[in-house]
């Protein structure tokens, strides 16, 4: 059974559903809306899926920024390939480099999966798994590259190794990565030669292409949720650390249904080699939402300017199709030192892309705005300006008064701090609850990350302001006309409800 965040999370995706745009009430035109703009830059603005030079299927995407560009590396499973692009959205775009065919009669000839790229120990790699054409034979390989820094494609890759534990078994979907200055090796692989299961392993490397010692096992699917499709799978770990806390993102239930997702591990205590030291989170880190079906396999960048990250995964094209799929990206935050990547924005919402720069991830300079609703022409405000801790937000008509103004107030991450100023209390999501329709109010300066919003500049005057917390946007529930409605946060989608004008 799922648990009851699932649950409700799943039933206010289908009342989302049942939500009308309403007409526009209240544009800026002409010479008023360049007057009236508060945002000093904006990105180009995307919609999932990415899109491709050929249309095709595109799975375990693995991306990497190095110079200020996007790498990808990917198979067509019997060659491995590069592509480099200026921007995320159009990386699938760009023309493909192949940098590996394997030669017949190998143990690497066929079935070429996953492709991690990685600059260690002052070389490139690039790790997958390969078989003979027998899929009961399928194992760990790496390739080694150039020396540059700073250009994957700078140089030639040959075959360098094969990878195995002590216990040599089917391995898929390797990925290293360093910790306290010991090397590390994670992968998806059967705990005997038969398969009835995939578990995630760990073991320690001594360079970029030997495994040293025993593997250890840390996950397998024994949650509900990981246990959709037989074989019951754990795959696609990719490690995101923070600090000296080591969180394993990895994918869920069978690739091939609509119940494909991610999970987490965690570890805090630094002994990475004991199952005992890591964490399942009860619940899917990311999951089926809308018309976005088993999205997993999932790799995780940063904007050219540094300052957001993003998550790149794929989804299936359609409901029921399986390993027909498509690379999609968004942006995710972070809670401490744990990921949160809340819902998959469904296809053909509209997303601006990375940011280049400081005014592309915080587009609003410090000060004080009124916050007007595109659907309503109504201002974000606090009913009589009460200094009330706990007072749940509405909308109102515009007046000037001061309940109606908001002073913004960067913090230099992708984050404002938006405080009333005749209250002189903080926009929060009330509790810092991850559920679509929940309230929002003021509350006293706490630093926590539920007062902390994201500013999206989605063009034409209008902007989205998102919730660290909770990934969700500021919303007119119903587009309701009423003055006095109070203000809730909800599911990014393309109504109106979410945009607003934001006017110094």
């Amino acid at each position: 059974m799922k648990n009851n965040y699932v649950l409700l999370f799943f039933l206010c995706a289908a009342i989302a559903s049942c939500r009308k745009p309403v007409a526009d009430t209240s544009p800026l035109i002409g010479t008023q809306a360049a007057a009236n703009r508060a945002a000093l830059s904006a990105s180009v603005i995307f919609t999932n899926a990415l899109p491709s030079s050929d249309n095709g299927s595109y799975y375990d995407p693995w991306v990497i920024t190095v110079g200020g560009f996007y790498y990808y590396c990917g198979s067509d499973g019997g060659r491995l390939w590069i592509t480099k692009s200026a921007t995320l959205q159009d990386i699938l775009l760009q023309p493909k480099t192949y940098i590996f065919t394997p030669p017949p009669g190998t143990g690497y000839s066929a079935e070429l999966w996953a492709p991690e790229l990685h600059y260690r120990s002052g070389r490139w790699y690039v790790y997958f798994a390969a078989d003979d054409g027998n899929n009961a034979n399928h194992r760990m390989f790496v390739l080694e590259g150039g020396s540059n820094a700073n250009d994957p494609l700078d140089g030639g890759y040959v075959y360098k190794a094969r990878l195995s534990a002590a216990t040599d078994r089917w391995a898929i979907d390797g990925s290293p990565f360093d910790f306290n200055g010991q090397q590390y090796f994670i992968w998806s692989g059967w705990e005997g030669t038969t398969n009835v299961s995939q578990y995630i392993y760990i073991a320690r490397m001594s360079n970029p292409y030997t495994i040293s010692g025993e593997r250890v096992e840390i996950s397998r699917p024994d949650h509900a949720w990981e246990q959709v499709g037989t074989p019951t799978v754990n795959e696609g770990p990719t490690a995101l650390i923070s600090g000296n806390t080591v969180n394993i993102i990895y994918s869920a239930s069978g690739s091939w249904t609509n119940d494909y997702c991610l999970g987490r591990l965690t570890c805090t205590n630094g002994n990475l080699m004991s199952k005992s030291s890591w964490t399942k989170a009860s619940s899917p880190a990311f999951s089926r939402f809308g018309n976005v079906y088993g999205p997993g396999h999932a790799s995780f960048v940063k904007s050219p300017d540094n300052i957001q990250w993003w998550i790149v995964y794929h989804a299936a094209n359609s409901d029921g199709s399986g390993w027909n799929r498509r690379v999609m990206a968004q942006q995710f935050s972070w809670d401490g030192n744990i990921p949160y990547f809340g819902y998959p924005i469904e296809k053909g919402i509209p997303i601006p892309a990375p940011s280049i720069g400081p005014n592309y991830a915080m587009p609003i300079a410090n000060g004080v705005y009124r916050i007007k609703s595109k659907v309503t022409g109504q201002c974000v405000d606090v009913p009589d300006g009460a200094p009330t801790p706990g007072l749940q937000i509405q909308q109102w008509t515009d007046n000037g008064h001061a309940a109606q103004k908001w002073n913004f107030t960067s913090l230099g991450n992708g984050y404002y701090k938006i405080t009333c100023v005749a209250s002189g209390l903080n926009l929060d999501n009330a509790g810092g609850l991850l559920t679509a329709g929940n309230i929002l109010i003021q509350w006293t300066d706490n630093q926590n990350i539920a007062q902390h919003w994201r500013v999206q500049d989605m063009g034409n005057g209008y902007f989205k302001l998102i919730n660290r917390r909770s990934l969700l946007a500021l919303n007119v529930p119903y587009s309701n006309q009423t003055p006095g409605t109070k203000l809730e946060q909800w599911f990014e989608n393309q109504y109106d409800a979410e945009l607003w004008q934001i006017i110094p």
